[in-house]
C-alpha cells in the first residue's frame, strides 16, 4: 500500500499510528505492532522504503539543523484559520506530523538537492589552459568573465561554494569579476592571494618572474601575502590606477602607481606610446603578438616613439616604425630584425 493510499485511510487510530510508528522503527517490532503494520501496509517492500526514506529524514534533519520548531509554528497559525476543526486535530496529532515532516523532507530532498546542496560539484575542479601564443577567455560559473594570457591556466570548481568563490591560476590572467558582496572573490597566484567583491584587474604570475603583479582597472582589491615569514607588509589594498607587486627575493609587498599605458594591451591589441623608447616598444610588441624582435644596431635604442594603435596588425605597425625613423625591417627565420638603412 503507497503513502498516498494511507493517507486517504479514515480508519487509522490514534493508538494504530503510533504502533505503526514503533513497527517501521524498531528492528523487532511485537507481536501486535507487526498485525498493525501489516493491515495498513501489506506490502514488505514498501515498509522497508519507508523505513529508508525516515532515515535519510532523520539524518537530513540533523546535519542542516533544521528550525522544525518555527516551520511547525508557521504551519499552525495557518490552520488555526481553517474553518475544519476536523483537520486541525488531525494536524496536531504528534504521529500525523512525523508522517507529514517525512512527505515534506522528502520533496525537499528531491528538489532542492541539486540548486542547494551540492557539495560533490564544488570539489570537481576544472583546469583551463591558454597555449602558446594565444589569448583565450574563460566564463566561470558565477558569470566572471578571465582572459587567459599566452601560457596561462586556470584551475576553478565546476560549482562555487555558498560561501566563497575561489580560483588559482597561474601565468597572467585579466578578471572582471561578477558582483556579490555576500560571496567574496579570492584568487591564489603564487605566494599571493587577492580578494575582490567586484571588480577588474589585472593579474600577473608567471613562476620565472618570481613575482605576482596585480594592476586595478575598476573597483578595490585586496593583495595578501600568503607566505609564513612576512618581513614587510602583508596586505594591500589597491583602487583604480594602483599596482601592487609581491616581490619574491624580500618577501614583500609594494604599492605604486601604474605608469604602464599597455598593461592590458596584451587583451586589447591597443597600443599607446608617449616619447617611449624604441627598445620599451618593441617589448611590448613581443608580449603582445608573441614574436621575436631584435635591434641590429644599438644606437636604435634611443630613438622614441610617439604613436596610437588601436587593433592593428604587426606588419603595420612595423611599417609605421620603419618609415618614422628611417630603418629597415627584416623577417628571417620567424624573427624580425630592425637595423639602420646602409
Amino acid at each position: 500500500m503507497s503513502y498516498k493510499r494511507m493517507k486517504t485511510n479514515q480508519h487509522i487510530e490514534d493508538n494504530d499510528w503510533t504502533l505503526l510508528a514503533k513497527s517501521i522503527y524498531d528492528e523487532n517490532p511485537s507481536e501486535k505492532e507487526s498485525s498493525v503494520a501489516n493491515e495498513v501496509i501489506s506490502d514488505e517492500k514498501e515498509r522497508e522504503r519507508l523505513l529508508k526514506l525516515t532515515k535519510q529524514v532523520d539524518l537530513y534533519f540533523e546535519l542542516k539543523k533544521y528550525p522544525a520548531g518555527q516551520a511547525w509554528e508557521k504551519v499552525e497559525s495557518r490552520i488555526h484559520h481553517s474553518s475544519s476543526s476536523r483537520f486541525r486535530k488531525l494536524f496536531l496529532n504528534p504521529i500525523f506530523r512525523v508522517a507529514a515532516a517525512v512527505l515534506f523532507a522528502a520533496l525537499l530532498l528531491v528538489s532542492g538537492y541539486e540548486l542547494f546542496y551540492n557539495p560533490s560539484a564544488s570539489r570537481i575542479m576544472l583546469e583551463i589552459s591558454a597555449a602558446d601564443r594565444m589569448v583565450k577567455t574563460v566564463t566561470l560559473p558565477d558569470g566572471t568573465l578571465v582572459s587567459l594570457n599566452s601560457d596561462s591556466k586556470i584551475e576553478y570548481p565546476q560549482k562555487f561554494g555558498r560561501k566563497i568563490r575561489e580560483v588559482t591560476i597561474e601565468g597572467e590572467a585579466f578578471f572582471e569579476v561578477i558582483p556579490n558582496k555576500n560571496k567574496p572573490f579570492i584568487i591564489h597566484a603564487g605566494k599571493a592571494q587577492i580578494k575582490v567583491l567586484g571588480t577588474s584587474f589585472n593579474v600577473s604570475a608567471y613562476p620565472a618572474t618570481k613575482s605576482v603583479e596585480v594592476i586595478v582597472k575598476t573597483g578595490k582589491v585586496q593583495v595578501l601575502n600568503k607566505t609564513p615569514e612576512i618581513l614587510q607588509n602583508d596586505e594591500l589594498i589597491l583602487t583604480p590606477g594602483d599596482k601592487g607587486t609581491l616581490v619574491y627575493s624580500s618577501n614583500s609587498l609594494l604599492k605604486t602607481t601604474n605608469r604602464d599605458p599597455n598593461f592590458l594591451a596584451w587583451k586589447t591589441h591597443n597600443l599607446n606610446f608617449k616619447a617611449t623608447s624604441l627598445i620599451e616598444v618593441i617589448g611590448n610588441l613581443e608580449k603582445v603578438y608573441k614574436v621575436n624582435i631584435r635591434l641590429a644596431d644599438p644606437k636604435l635604442n634611443g630613438l622614441l616613439l610617439t604613436a596610437q594603435f588601436n587593433d592593428y596588425s604587426l606588419d603595420f605597425i612595423l611599417e609605421v616604425i620603419e618609415t618614422t625613423f628611417q630603418i629597415k625591417v627584416q623577417k628571417i627565420n620567424g624573427q624580425y630584425i630592425l637595423k639602420a638603412r646602409s
